[in-house]
């Protein structure tokens, strides 16, 4: 090799490892959310955005990455408001309906003063159920026998409780829609006016839980039906799990069918490990095409799945190469 030449490969040595300095920078203090340049060509036409839209499958920005955010157009309070929400109207009319000579007024019509948006908080009552017993005389005086008849009684949610659906509807949104936890819920039902324990609200729960069992299972067949799935898997932690450390990971996994679908079907599988055992198990009766990201516990499914890649993970390389020094990275640190 010529001076010459070990000169030109050295300074191309500094030049990748400078990029690669940049990078690795760049993804440990840069921000962490993925925007492209909106000028920038897509790597596909119409695709709706998906490689210029931030992607919400890797690590997501924290509080101190600043992302300019658009301004949005003023919208009208009304559009703010549900159509559905129920209308009171109100019209203030006057104490003495006379003019100052004393003449009587005669109503001409009203005005709109304002809007306003009023909430009733939510409160519990006591319902005691009865059922009427009637009784036929004329049988009576027949047989001499006395007919009573008594009004069907329904069945109570949970036998030998005070839970209604009402009650166990809104214990379960508050703990998975909104993700209050149940010992947090407890001191506002004692302000409502019933002291409930958390092993109480933990059995209605489950006891709900299996009344719905037969719908979650015509969900699974409905969605194994399908020609084309979406699956993922997300870490969660369970308190007091047996035979696991409440740190320790558990992992939801996921089903869903595509956006085109006419009826969108989205479903959660628990598994305490992120074992490619489980796979098999939830797509057992599934033979399309799943489109899920590199997890090698996928690999165990069997030849009936065919699977596809992710669009979003694909992204991730070509944009980390747009990110340094607006430079296409020479090389890059395998993950």
């Amino acid at each position: 090799m010529t001076p010459e030449e070990e000169i030109a490969a050295l300074r191309k040595q500094v030049a990748e490892l400078t990029e690669m300095v940049a990078y690795l920078t760049k993804k440990l203090y840069g921000q962490k959310s993925e925007q492209t340049d909106p000028n920038q060509l897509s790597l596909l036409e119409g695709n709706d955005g998906v490689f210029s839209a931030p992607e919400q499958t890797g690590q997501q920005s924290s509080d101190t990455d600043q992302v300019p955010a658009k301004k949005k157009r003023k919208k009208k309070r009304q559009e703010s408001l549900s159509r559905h929400l129920a209308v009171k109207e109100t019209i203030i009319d006057l104490t003495g309906q006379q003019c100052d000579q004393g003449h009587k007024l005669t109503s001409v019509g009203k005005k709109f003063v304002r809007e306003e948006l009023h909430f009733i908080p939510a409160k519990l009552y006591r319902e005691r159920i009865y059922t009427r017993t009637y009784k036929c005389l004329e049988c009576e005086l027949e047989d001499g026998i006395a007919h009573l008849i008594q009004a069907h009684t329904p069945a109570a949610l949970i036998p030998h409780s005070l839970a209604p659906a009402s009650v166990v509807a809104e214990i379960i949104c508050q703990k998975f829609i909104l993700g209050t936890p149940l010992y947090r819920q407890l001191p506002n039902w004692k302000r409502l006016g019933i002291a409930l324990s958390e092993a109480t609200a933990t059995n209605w729960i489950i006891k709900s839980s299996q009344m719905v069992a037969p719908i979650y299972d015509l969900l699974w067949q409905a969605i194994s039906a399908q020609r084309y799935l979406q699956g993922d898997e997300t870490p969660i932690q369970v308190l007091r799990e047996s035979g696991k450390a409440a740190t320790a990971k558990s992992y939801m996994w996921v089903a869903r069918t595509v956006k085109q679908c006419p009826q969108q079907i989205i479903l959660y599988a628990y598994s305490k490990t992120r074992s490619g055992t489980f796979a098999p198990k939830l797509y057992q009766n599934f033979t399309g095409i799943l489109q899920c990201d590199g997890y090698a516990g996928y690999n165990l499914l069997a030849n009936s799945v065919t699977r596809v890649g992710c669009w979003a993970h694909v992204r991730r390389k070509f944009y980390d190469a747009a990110q340094v020094n607006g430079k296409t990275v020479v090389s890059v640190p395998q993950a």
